[in-house]
């Protein structure tokens, strides 16, 4: 007998909630009956101590024993009764049977009240019911009705498994067993009985016959698919293997799923079956710009085209960095999740000439800083990426002092001399967020990005102007000390394009020149000859 059967499993849960049921039904029943035969045999006391009520009020009105003791005994020959007694002017005056203290039971009792005047009591009539007998008879009520309910409830169970059986169970494993023969696409079909058409076993039935057509007819269609593909395979194959370019398939998570031989060739990677790489994640492996290159990975997964960037790329072999031009599209989805397609190119010549060409143009020669063009760019820049009301910036233009005398008396030698060295002790004095240019001859410019207040500026300012007291060696035995005029305008509050704050930097600069040099001054808007603030 198969446990995991249809049939077995609706026998099991019919008789499981059959027999809930019956355990619920049969356990309220059960207490209700008994409840109520417990009240009707104590209800059948009451109504006898009333019957023989006026017979004991008179024994107890005139205190005669005889009556009492007659009354007490003709109650006590009742079932229910197991003894009983009479009570006048708090004196016994009739007993029989046993007392509350043998039976441990509680009485029923009843008042006792003269004949003649109902407000006066005369005495009490008290019994001892047979409580034993009370709960056995209400025992077997509440069991009888108890055992009825739960063969009802057995019969109904009994009846709706075979309904269950017949109507449902039989067919179902008849359908089931007759489809476990059939082939897809052996031109079978189940066959239903006719009491079964139109109604849910008919249905079913006649959803299968129409989903096994319809798996024969995609049988058929994925055969010749299939003929297709591998001629397709054949011919793209050969594509693959032999292009020039790093072609890999990988996985939104980075995992390696194929790749041709330029991919292995440029990466330097060791070619291994995809079983033996695991879960590695082939991109954080081989790209330094790895975050990127994840990064364009996701978008062409969300965008569903393709997206390209030069990247870095780090070979296993010789440990080398190069360039290479990566296009990432999606290639469709697997069991293992989406997947895109990569393409990469080898550009390391053309970005390094790149390099080169753009440090030419944006490199003064001499000291190695940013040159003019450099630091206009880079000052346009940042006030486009400054938000409105967010951080200011300084820009601090620096003019040297003495710097044409040097340069006539000593020469041009010592003039570069300086200029090096002055280079070389500002970049040292800032951080490197900032930008710090040489615009030409002995005229420096100093971006201080996110300067925070004047307070910092000042103080950088001034670590300026006490660098320079150090002399420079211009010479063999010859040393100079170089002065400064510094002019600082603020990003937006004096100015809000690159043009006017430079030109207001420049104007500070000059109101430093004509106050005596070697100082620096902030822009003063109000005033175009006084400066904001200056160390005098």
């Amino acid at each position: 007998m198969n446990i995991q059967s249809l049939h077995i499993k609706v026998s099991l849960s019919v008789a499981a909630a059959a027999l809930f049921v019956v355990l619920l039904s049969s356990q309220f029943f059960y207490q209700r009956s008994y409840e109520k035969s417990f009240a009707d045999s104590e209800r059948s006391v009451q109504q006898l101590l009333e019957t023989v009520q006026a017979t004991a009020a008179i024994a107890a009105y005139v205190g005669n024993r005889e009556l009492a003791q007659q009354v007490v005994t003709g109650l006590t020959q009742n079932d229910i009764v197991v003894g009983a007694k009479i009570v006048a002017n708090k004196e016994i005056i009739g007993q029989h049977g046993r007392t509350n203290a043998d039976a441990k039971q509680q009485l029923i009792s009843i008042s006792l009240n003269a004949p003649f005047d109902e407000k006066e009591k005369v005495g009490e009539l008290a019994v001892v019911p047979n409580f034993p007998l009370i709960a056995l008879r209400a025992r077997d009520s509440a069991m009888a009705t108890a055992i009825g309910l739960a063969a009802q409830a057995a019969v109904v169970a009994l009846l709706v498994l075979i309904l269950v059986y017949w109507m449902m169970t039989r067919p179902l494993s008849y359908l089931s067993g007759r489809l476990h023969r059939i082939t897809p696409g052996d031109g079978n079909r189940l066959d239903v009985a006719g009491v079964h058409r139109g109604d849910e076993i008919g249905l079913l039935a006649g959803d299968i016959n129409a989903l096994l057509h319809t798996v024969e007819t995609m049988l058929e269609e994925e055969r010749q698919l299939r003929h297709r593909v591998e001629l397709l395979e054949t011919r793209f194959r050969g594509i693959f293997e032999d292009s020039s370019a790093g072609i890999f398939l990988v996985r939104e998570r980075g995992t390696l799923v194929t790749a041709n031989p330029a991919f292995f060739h440029l990466t330097g990677l060791t070619e291994i079956p995809q079983s033996a790489t695991g879960d590695d994640n082939i991109i954080a492996r081989v790209f330094l710009d790895h975050e990127q290159a994840s990064s364009l990975i996701k978008l062409s997964l969300i965008s569903k085209r393709p997206h390209s960037a030069d990247l870095r790329i780090r070979t296993e072999q010789d440990n080398q960095v190069r360039w290479v031009h990566c296009i990432f599209s999606p290639a469709g989805n697997t069991q293992q999740g989406a997947t895109v397609e990569g393409v990469m190119y080898d550009v390391t010549q053309r970005k390094y000439s790149e390099e080169r060409i753009r440090e030419l143009a944006e490199k003064d020669s001499l000291t190695g800083l940013s040159n003019r063009q450099a630091a206009e760019s880079a000052l346009e820049e940042l006030i486009q990426q400054a938000p409105v009301g967010g951080k200011e910036f300084a820009v601090m233009l620096i003019d040297l002092d003495r710097f044409k005398t040097i340069n006539d008396t000593y020469g041009h030698d010592a003039g570069d001399k300086v200029l090096v060295t002055i280079a070389a002790r500002l970049r040292k004095l800032v951080r490197d967020s900032d930008v710090v240019a040489r615009l030409g001859g002995d005229e420096f410019l100093l971006i201080l990005n996110h300067a925070g207040n004047i307070d910092t500026i000042k103080r950088i300012a001034q670590k300026i102007l006490d660098a320079q007291q150090a002399p420079i060696e211009i010479q063999p035995g010859v040393l100079e000390k170089i002065g400064m005029s510094i002019g600082i305008a603020l990003y937006p509050e004096h100015g809000d394009n690159a043009l006017s704050v430079r030109k207001h930097a420049d104007q500070a600069m000059y109101i430093v020149k004509r106050q005596g040099k070697n100082n620096y001054a902030f822009y003063d808007p109000s005033d175009n000859d006084l400066p904001l603030t200056a160390n005098n």
